[in-house]
């Protein structure tokens, strides 16, 4: 049954990446709009139930699609509303929906610091179970080491704040805590995509 597979994909999510306090419910509008989108019952029914914010303590961050689409579209080259951001790592790598006209969806990564694209599950239960939850993706997409090591050092991030790499990695920053500071998530995606 398909409502089965949405709440053990939400439950799971939830028990591998524990809600913080803060979260943020979305307002009607913004629910009514993501309910009217093309995103899966599976992300609807986290928002409704939980809301944005930091998950697993931000090392995963569930975001308001529409706060982050433009800064996708910019990234992709062209606005398509059957591509929506859904999620974000604690580095500003985005996480998105996407739906093609036959009905086939996935979701997919890009990575902002590598300038990347890649496929990362079929679907939300897969992207959650098979992706989230691997031990290569915690590694070297999530990062969990270097996330550990600013969140104990630097504290938790903010609803839209993310660490980032500084210089960045294109201009000789390092994937190590010496170059870890604290910044607004939108500003810097930003800022990467105008170092291309």
């Amino acid at each position: 049954m398909e409502g089965e597979n949405e709440v053990d994909a939400v439950a799971l999510f939830i028990k591998n990446f524990k809600p913080s306090n803060d979260l943020v419910k979305p307002d009607e509008e913004t629910l009514k709009k993501i309910s009217e989108s093309v995103l899966p019952e599976e992300y609807i029914t986290l928002v409704k139930e939980y809301g944005f914010g930091n998950y697993g303590n931000g090392i995963i961050k569930v975001i308001n699609p529409f706060e982050y689409a433009d800064n996708l579209y910019t990234w992709l080259g062209q606005k398509d509303s059957n591509k929506l951001p859904i999620m974000m790592n604690a580095f500003g790598d985005l996480f998105y929906y996407r739906i093609f006209e036959d009905g086939e969806e996935d979701i997919c990564s890009l990575e902002i610091h590598y300038k990347d694209i890649n496929v990362c599950g079929i679907d939300f239960e897969d992207f959650v179970e098979e992706y989230l939850l691997d031990e290569d993706t915690q590694k070297c997409v999530l990062r969990k080491e270097l996330f550990t090591e600013a969140l104990e050092r630097d504290g938790e991030l903010k609803l839209n704040e993310i660490f980032l790499f500084v210089p960045a990695l294109a201009i000789g920053g390092g994937e190590n805590i010496k170059y870890i500071k604290k910044g607004d998530a939108i500003t810097h995606q930003n800022v990467l995509f105008q170092l291309q």
